[in-house]
């Protein structure tokens, strides 16, 4: 086959594989229990973000994360306890994306753990997200343990999420138009989601109204959303991931169908290579732009991994900053850079999306479909806003993040090897 042929042949299955992602129509149906909702989860498994690693490797956040949800999950009496039966092999370790699921910052979720799921209204394929754990610096998925930690996360299992879910097997929620929408207003839906949560909000409270009679749950329900200020980053990521999945498995696709991190590599994978993570060490964290809060500096922070990077995956996210001018402070610069940036990767994108679309640069879509093979070729990554960790746990802030080159390179050559 010659280089113009193959080219050919790429370009036609990239249109194949942008075309599956376009056709979803992602809708929240259900919050269960992780048990209940996500494929091949066991009483004894622990999931994670980002490509898996051996237990022994993990040093960071994410391993604060899972000794913290072995002892929440009754799996473990004390830290130390969690720590041998993971070595042994006991509590078993799982990767979010090998479960069909996806997981923010360290992605940490358990048995009993409530998961947002999300169907492809047309074919059915679904999704899932654990909750997020509502406000605060101090949570589950950034690291931290301890009683409040547990408590937060009981008060959402047994209240919040069944108040939710009751509502939801009644009347699904569509996602794509909260998403276009929030767009519209100034989010750019990962470090931005403060129209989607509104939206969000008005869209279960409609649902409240229609059965009245729910008391205190109801006032739960409501009171969560009202604090939890990215909670619809959990649903739009879910939605994200069954987009992404349905390009999946198309031969010769150069196409980008995830990025993701654990705490200490950054990786990616494409359409034409399903199941396989092309990854990377990440870069020191020191330097990177973005906005703190007092005391903490660069130095304090530390990787906690994350499969938020699925939002820009779809070219929203960072790669959507144009959206979103109130992030200049936590972004590349200012609202004029934010816009330069989203139209440079347009270069790299295979199209346009139709209906999720940034007024700032007259009404264009996001850039849609994300190209290895051009982001290889071009040297030009999809930047990341992405929440900023703490070393021994906790929320520090927001950072913008271009992660590595190498995986997509790598993943270009291997779509290369194997025509």
């Amino acid at each position: 086959m010659t280089t113009t042929s193959r080219e050919a042949s790429r370009l036609s299955a990239n249109q194949a594989a942008v075309e599956a992602m376009l056709s979803a129509e992602p809708e929240l149906i259900d919050i269960l229990p992780a048990l209940e909702a996500v494929p091949g989860m066991t009483e004894e498994t622990i999931l994670v973000s980002g490509p898996l690693m051996q237990w022994q490797d993990y040093t960071g956040c994410q391993r604060l994360a899972v000794v913290g949800a072995a002892v929440f999950e009754g799996l473990a009496a004390t830290p130390a306890e969690a720590d041998a039966l993971l070595h042994s092999g006991e509590i078993r370790l799982g990767s979010c994306h090998e479960y069909g699921a996806v997981g923010s910052l360290t992605g940490v979720c358990s048995a009993s753990m409530p998961v947002l799921v999300v169907q492809d209204r047309l074919s059915g394929r679904t999704a899932t997200c654990r909750m997020n754990e509502g406000p605060g610096t101090q949570a589950l998925t950034f690291g931290s343990q301890g009683p409040a930690v547990d408590d937060n996360l009981a008060r959402i299992r047994n209240h919040v999420a069944p108040a939710l879910a009751q509502l939801l097997r009644e009347s699904p929620i569509p996602l794509l138009p909260i998403m276009g929408q929030a767009l519209a207003m100034g989010d750019e839906l990962h470090g931005r989601q403060t129209a989607a949560g509104l939206l969000f909000r008005n869209a279960v409270l409609e649902r409240i109204l229609r059965r009245p009679g729910d008391g205190p749950e109801a006032a739960s329900l409501l009171a969560y959303l009202d604090t939890a200020e990215f909670h619809f980053l959990h649903v739009a990521m879910a939605a994200a991931k069954v987009i992404a999945d349905g390009a999946e498995s198309i031969p010769g696709s150069s196409i980008v169908t995830a990025m993701a991190m654990n705490e200490k590599e950054f990786a990616v994978r494409v359409s034409g290579v399903p199941g396989q993570w092309f990854r990377t060490p990440l870069p020191p964290i020191a330097g990177f732009s973005g906005k703190l809060m007092a005391p903490w500096t660069s130095a304090d922070l530390g990787y906690s991994g994350g499969d938020s990077l699925i939002m820009e995956t779809l070219g929203l996210g960072g790669a959507a900053a144009a959206a979103a001018p109130a992030l200049s402070p936590v972004s590349i610069g200012t609202p004029a850079q934010m816009m330069e940036l989203t139209s440079s990767l347009y270069a790299v994108a295979s199209t346009e999306h139709p209906t999720l679309r940034i007024p700032a640069l007259g009404g264009r879509g996001v850039p849609w479909g994300m190209d290895a093979a051009a982001i290889a070729r071009l040297r030009l990554v999809p930047p990341v806003h992405i929440g900023a960790t703490l070393r021994r746990g906790g929320l520090a802030g927001a950072i913008f993040f271009t992660p590595p080159l190498q995986p997509f390179i790598d993943a270009a050559e291997r779509l290369q090897s194997i025509r």
